[in-house]
Formats: C-alpha cells, sequence, structure tokens
C-alpha cells in the first residue's frame, strides 16, 4: 500500500514536471523552461552578469525579439520593448491588472487589498476615493503650492544646518521634504526633520525598495523556499520591514481614530474612517475596512514618496559629475527670478532650460527601468502571440526612452531636445516618466510640482561640489524595485549673493 502510495506521487510529481516544462500555444519566445524552475536560472545568471534585471531581459530580447516570454519559477512573465508596444499594451485595459504572487498578497495580509497592487473593482474604488479626497485635501489646488513652498523653505533651512556640520548625505536629503508633501493631504500633519523614529522608518523604506525587485524577488516565484531557506530567500528580512512599517502606519491610524469626531474630514485618513464608521458600508465588498486603511497607507507611504525622493538624489548625483550644467541652471534662475526672492511654480514656465533638463533627467536617468508590473486580465494576443490570463507583465521603459525611432542619439544627454527652434520648453510624446492610460502614475501633478521646487531651491542657494571626503559618487546604483543612488555625499556652501532669509 505504501509502495503504491509513493509511486503515484511519483508518476504525478514527473507529469506536473512535465506540465511544467509546456509552454502555453503560441506563447512569445523565450528560454526553454526547466521543470519548477522555468527560466529562473537563466535570468539569475543574466543578472549577475549584469548587475541589474532589466539588462538581463535586455540581452534576451536582443536574441528572442520585442515580445519576450519567460517563465520565472511559477511566474509566466512577459516582458514587452519599444515605444510602440509598450504604448499599445499600456493603453490596453486587458493589461491593467496587478500580479497576485505572494509577495504582492503577503504586504497586504495574504489579500487584494490597497491602490498600488489591487485590480478590478477594489482598484477603481479606492483610487477614485482617494484621488476624490486628496484633490479636496490640497491636491493640484493652490494649497498645494503654499504648501510645498513651507516644505521647500524647511529643506534649505535643514540643508543650511547640516552643511556647517559638514559634507550632506544627498543619497537620503530629500526623503522628509518629499514625505511631508504628500503626508500633509493625507495625514493632516508634517514631520520634523530631526524626527528619529521618521528617519528609521525611512531607512526601512529604503531596505524594502532594495531588497525585492519589480516581480516580488525569489519568494514570489519560489515561494516554497521561505519555508526551506528563509533567510537567504529574502522571506525574514522581508517580514521584519512589513511588521515595522505596519506598526508605524497602525500608529497614526489609531491616533487618528482617537479623536475622530463627525465634523468634516481635514485630511484622507480621517475621511476613510468616517467611511468605516458609516452604517451605509455594511456591504461585504466594500473597501471600507481598517485593513485596506492600512495598506493604503502603506502604499502612499513608499510609492508616494520613494520615487521622488530618488529622483531628486539621482539628480543632484548626475550634477555633481557634471557641474557645467550647475552654473547653467543657476545663471537661468539667476535671470528669470532674480536674487531678492525664492523661485515659485508660475516660474517654471519661464525657465525653459530647467524644464528641459528635468525632462530629459527623467528620460536619461535610470530609476524604474521596468516600471510596476502589469498583469492580464483574460486571454490576449498581441501581434501573433497568444498571452495567458494572470500572466506578469513588464513593460521595458528604458527601451522607450532609449527608442532610437523617437530619440536622436538617445544615450546623450541632450537637454537641448526638449525645446522648439524659439527656445521654449517642448514636450515630447515619447516621455513616458509617469506611465500612460488608467496605470497612470495618479500622484504625477504632487511629483512634477514638488521635483521643481525642491530642486530649485536647493541650487537657488546652494552651490554644488563633490565632498573631497568621501570621493566620487557612485553612478550605478543598486537594482531593486527600482534603481535608488548608492549613499553619497556633496558639500553644500551658500550661495554668497542670496539675501540671508529664505522667507523672502
Amino acid at each position: 500500500m505504501m509502495c503504491t502510495a509513493i509511486c503515484l506521487l511519483v508518476v504525478l510529481f514527473c507529469l506536473f514536471c512535465v506540465y511544467g516544462c509546456l509552454k502555453p500555444r503560441n506563447f512569445p519566445p523565450g528560454p526553454k523552461w526547466l521543470p519548477l524552475l522555468g527560466c529562473f536560472l537563466t535570468f539569475r545568471r543574466l543578472k549577475a552578469k549584469h548587475g541589474y534585471a532589466y539588462l538581463a531581459f535586455q540581452e534576451l530580447t536582443e536574441t528572442y525579439g520585442p515580445i519576450l516570454g519567460l517563465k520565472l519559477g511559477n511566474q509566466k512573465v512577459v516582458v514587452i520593448s519599444t515605444h510602440d508596444l509598450v504604448k499599445k499594451v499600456l493603453l490596453q485595459d486587458e493589461f491593467n491588472g496587478r500580479p497576485d504572487g505572494f509577495f504582492f498578497r503577503v504586504r497586504s495580509f495574504g489579500k487584494r487589498k490597497g491602490v498600488l497592487f489591487s485590480d478590478g473593482p477594489t482598484w477603481s474604488q479606492c483610487r477614485r476615493f482617494t484621488m476624490r479626497h486628496l484633490r479636496t485635501f490640497g491636491l493640484g489646488q493652490s494649497s498645494m503650492e503654499k504648501q510645498l513652498i513651507v516644505e521647500a523653505k524647511s529643506l534649505v533651512d535643514y540643508l543650511h544646518r547640516a552643511s556647517a556640520k559638514g559634507p550632506i548625505p544627498m543619497h537620503t536629503a530629500f526623503d522628509v521634504a518629499v514625505l511631508n508633501s504628500l503626508w500633509f493631504m493625507f495625514a493632516g500633519h508634517r514631520f520634523d526633520y530631526e524626527d528619529q523614529k521618521l528617519m528609521e522608518m525611512l531607512e526601512i523604506v529604503h531596505d524594502a525598495f532594495r531588497l525585492m525587485d519589480t516581480m516580488g524577488g525569489i519568494i514570489s516565484q519560489l515561494p516554497f523556499l521561505r519555508f526551506i531557506i528563509p533567510e537567504l530567500s529574502g522571506y525574514n528580512e522581508l517580514m521584519r520591514i512589513l511588521r515595522k512599517l505596519w506598526s508605524f502606519l497602525d500608529e497614526e491610524i489609531t491616533l487618528h481614530e482617537k479623536h475622530l469626531t463627525e465634523n468634516e474630514p481635514q485630511d484622507l485618513i480621517e475621511a476613510f474612517l468616517l467611511e468605516i464608521a458609516s452604517n451605509n458600508n455594511d456591504r461585504k465588498d466594500t473597501i471600507f475596512d481598517r485593513e485596506n486603511l492600512l495598506v493604503l497607507c502603506l502604499d502612499l507611504f513608499l510609492a508616494g514618496s520613494k520615487t521622488t525622493t530618488d529622483t531628486l538624489a539621482s539628480i543632484f548625483l548626475f550634477l555633481s559629475l557634471n557641474p557645467e550644467w550647475i552654473k547653467t541652471l543657476q545663471d537661468e534662475l539667476d535671470n528669470v527670478v532674480g536674487r531678492s526672492r525664492a523661485p515659485t511654480l508660475e516660474d517654471y514656465s519661464s525657465l525653459p532650460m530647467m524644464e528641459s533638463f528635468l525632462a530629459e533627467t527623467q528620460r536619461f536617468l535610470l530609476l524604474a527601468p521596468l516600471g510596476v508590473p502589469h498583469k492580464t486580465m483574460k486571454d490576449i494576443t498581441l501581434k501573433e502571440h497568444l498571452i495567458p490570463k494572470d500572466t506578469i507583465i513588464l513593460l521595458d521603459f528604458h527601451s522607450v526612452h532609449n527608442d532610437q525611432s523617437y530619440w536622436d542619439s538617445p544615450e546623450k544627454f541632450q537637454p537641448q531636445r526638449f525645446l522648439d527652434e524659439n527656445g521654449r520648453f517642448c514636450q515630447k510624446n515619447a516621455n513616458m516618466p509617469f506611465g500612460l492610460g488608467k496605470r497612470r502614475c495618479p500622484g504625477e501633478m504632487l511629483a512634477r510640482s514638488s521635483l521643481f521646487l525642491f530642486f530649485a531651491y536647493v541650487i537657488h542657494y546652494f552651490d554644488i561640489e563633490i565632498s573631497p571626503n568621501h570621493g566620487k559618487p557612485d553612478p550605478n546604483g543598486y537594482d531593486g524595485f527600482t534603481i535608488s543612488p548608492k549613499p553619497y555625499y556633496l558639500r553644500l556652501t551658500k550661495r554668497s549673493d542670496i539675501t540671508n532669509s529664505v522667507a523672502t
């Protein structure tokens, strides 16, 4: 009896392995699939060779074409390259899902919650509620600019104090400012730059983005490894990070619960809590429960701050290695804004070189080369290839921003490509730093405004040079969910001909 059972298990295991090696009919071309592992070993070898996941995929794309089919552990993955194909995918609803692997569920208590990694009715309700109330509390309103100016001034004051003590760690210099620009609308308050607890949480955020790649890492591709090698697979570290973040955000929600009244809500958390308390939300399919609020907080805390923070840090790293651009941009600021006041958002359209410089940095610098993963909502054909439902879709934005059909000499940093013949800024639709379609970044307006103001304020008030005690910054960042700058330090010196008061 025992032998029969063992034989049956062996036969079933063999059938499972054979089935796992079979590609779906007309699936996009790619490497051979091994039992259980798929193309995992090939991908890991190429990633080790190049240092970055997107470069591993690009080597395979050179062999198999711009629609690349893979299986990484238990995940079917299709990587889409070139501007036209990526744009086509972004504008089709069938590709607008989000992956449903272990990593994407464990962060939301094993469920599909929040706004970043959900889809269908849950996502549309959550996004609609979030955007409506963020607009109520300032997003896109004059109050948003006022709050951003307060934050930009606080940032400059902080940098003044810190620079008096020595070189500035620029890889984290913008963490608090960027988070505060969102958190005031979301939670009704801002953080102090010396808040030690917040510093610990922001370090946790940096750890989180370096730990996992855009597909959720090894524990999403081979989730059984968390039982066998929980430390090596990253599972223990992931859970440590999540527990810290959950605890921090839970305290914020609890604080709001203690002071909740039936008056008009003052921030997004209050608005969500009032919906939870409403008698109209007894339905089981409602998005308004405490778990969903916690995951929404997590989504905004991570995605709402990390991308803009890393963009600013990467830009200043680039400037430190190409200092000629600092003088060019400072001269334009001095001519347009003058030295007696600070920049405002109204100045942006009168600063074509700065506007084109920021647009080119978002095209040229590698920050999120694979974006946020998508998922097919049903079986769909792309060109002649059949992509099954629930396949993870990765979009190679690096290929989009380097597509020679749309960009002349894309390997060169040329902000002038965004200027017309009259020297005015001219946006190019081929540039997609915030994506396209229904999944376009909901915080784009805030991100663009804070990126300009924080950047303009710093170069308006400071001269910048590499710290001789720390050496030349490394332009090759850490690979993870995004590519984040490695630690680097710059010496900031107050510009000699600026008026003393930041508030002028």
